[in-house]
């Protein structure tokens, strides 16, 4: 763990879109609660318009950014984003290939 990312970055957040805050009743610096067929982890929003919504064949699909910088140990502990996918290496260089996923993202501290 780098020391300086820990001071930036204290806390796992989860970027969203205003659209997606409002349309979910999420304020920005409350708890949300993100879950794929895998498993789940609970953030902080980050409520921002860098993170826009597509518009595919009339149809509105939000992203949501996380970031992989916590974990169970070290200077900042918190949930593993890790623990919303497959664990899947790339054969050569035994790297994560999958970081994009289904999600949903709900409004509070969900019970797990």
């Amino acid at each position: 763990m780098l020391p300086h990312l820990s001071e930036l970055q204290p806390e796992l957040f989860c970027e969203i879109s205003p659209e997606l805050a409002a349309e979910r009743g999420i304020n920005h610096g409350g708890w949300v609660t993100v879950v794929t067929v895998r498993g789940s982890v609970v953030a902080r929003a980050l409520v921002t318009p860098r993170i826009q919504p597509l518009r595919i064949d009339g149809q509105v699909l939000h992203q949501v950014g996380l970031p992989y910088h916590w974990g169970y140990c070290g200077l900042v502990k918190g949930d593993v984003v890790n623990d919303l996918v497959a664990i899947s290496e790339e054969p050569n260089v035994r790297i994560m290939e999958t970081k994009g996923v289904l999600c949903n993202v709900l409004p509070g501290r969900q019970a797990e």
